[in-house]
């Protein structure tokens, strides 16, 4: 099951991460590779569950440790030597707390992706001007969107605003929503609206089902008696997998990317080719256009071959481990940039300087310009693309080249 962060991100949306809607233990072990810079060790923590009850994210902890592995064979940052703090956050709000503290009692440069839907972490983090750099967004707490030492590069949370318009990139004309029968999901349904009015396609029929609710048949017949061939799906697991699979050739269907199973998809055989996804980032099989992701690729592959079986292919995600890899590139580039002392509040203050940050995966960012969005100050990248599901590939291929500025679609639709 490679795609972990969307179980995570459907329970957040739906339970916790609502105001955009308003528009433990842990192992510290030294990196791969050997670095040839002399300075004292430059301490990057990932912050995320790993075994124990719930999902585990393995995946970006071994992108982490491929990115500092390949930052220590270029000399590390600052001639500093790259050292990975993983702290595992056991799906716990006291553990994620004590992460926090762990980053702050251990003197960490930044933290490099928090993954958890506990809240606490920021707070901390801002006291000791440490900066968060890539986290997920799906904290209860709402305080990686706002916090002013955290640097958000993967709006998936917006994916509800983009998908009217992958939906009509792929083909459908008339779409509909299913949605939960809950107030949290109000906010996310509201963002999903805007979208299918900038997209020139107002969402009709909006159907809600009982979070509960384990038969989908009756919600399949409604958006095809109101002749739907597109629906914005802001159900999550068995619901969303029910539709997926229940809707026909006749249904496409919209989710983000990283919230469905691989597995599972591929359980449903070709009735899941009508499926696109929101995404962030490009597919792996998007390699040959994009020097990045080939360096990423590569820099997992020697991982890999060092001994880290998390590294491995089968795991790897497009969203998750690209944006655990693109966390570190951020703190090695913007680090080699810190005049004198490299220290996290240092580089915290560079981060608030830097514009123009070209990472070749996503549009140049821009951190000195927090976005005025309510809610949302602290994402950076808002551009979107999309993928859809080949099952004869078992796996993800881009929709096409275009890509898809979230903010701009909400603010449109909005208005």
């Amino acid at each position: 099951m490679r795609r972990r962060l969307g179980l995570r991100l459907g329970a957040a949306c739906i339970g916790a991460v609502t105001a955009l809607a308003a528009c433990g233990g842990g192992s510290d072990e030294p990196s791969g590779g050997s670095a040839t810079g002399s300075g004292d060790p430059a301490k990057l923590m990932i912050i995320a569950a790993e075994g124990g009850v719930g999902v585990g994210h393995p995946e970006m902890v071994a992108a982490v440790r491929a990115a500092a592995r390949a930052v220590n064979e270029r000399g590390g940052i600052k001639g500093h030597p790259v050292e990975i703090v993983h702290c595992n956050e056991r799906n716990d709000p006291a553990a994620a707390k004590e992460c926090a503290q762990q980053a702050v009692d251990e003197n960490v440069l930044a933290v490099v992706s928090a993954v958890s839907t506990s809240g606490g972490i920021m707070p901390i983090l801002e006291q000791a001007g440490i900066p968060a750099i890539g986290s997920a967004g799906i904290a209860v707490d709402q305080s990686e969107l706002s916090s002013d030492v955290s640097f958000m590069i993967s709006p998936l949370t917006f994916y509800p605003t983009v998908c009217p318009s992958l939906l009509r990139r792929a083909g459908a004309s008339k779409i509909g929503l299913v949605g939960y029968d809950l107030a949290a999901s109000d906010r996310l349904i509201t963002m999903a609206q805007a979208g299918g009015r900038a997209a020139g396609t107002p969402l009709s029929p909006e159907l809600r089902v009982p979070i509960t609710s384990s038969d989908l048949t009756p919600t399949i017949a409604q958006l095809t008696r109101a002749k739907a061939d597109g629906a914005v799906l802001v159900v999550f697991d068995q619901a969303a997998y029910a539709v997926i699979g229940g809707g026909g050739a006749g249904l496409r269907t919209c989710h983000a990317a990283g919230t469905l199973s691989e597995e599972y998809l591929d359980r449903l055989g070709p009735a899941a080719d009508n499926l696109v996804v929101a995404s962030v980032f490009p597919e792996f099989s998007q390699r040959g256009e994009f020097p990045e992701l080939a360096r990423m690729l590569s820099e997992l592959d020697a991982e890999e071959a060092a001994g880290n079986t998390d590294a491995r292919a089968e795991i790897r995600s497009s969203t998750s481990s690209t944006a655990a890899w693109l966390s570190v590139q951020i703190a090695e580039k913007v680090g080699n940039a810190v005049p004198g002392e490299l220290t996290s509040r240092a580089l915290l203050d560079q981060l608030r300087g830097t514009s123009g940050l070209d990472l070749g995966l996503i549009p140049p960012l821009d951190f000195t310009k927090p976005s005025a969005f309510p809610g949302v100050s602290r994402v950076f990248n808002t551009t979107m693309r999309g993928a859809r599901w080949d099952s004869a590939t078992h796996g993800w291929l881009p929709l096409g080249p275009e890509t898809y500025e979230a903010l701009s679609l909400l603010t449109r639709g909005a208005s």
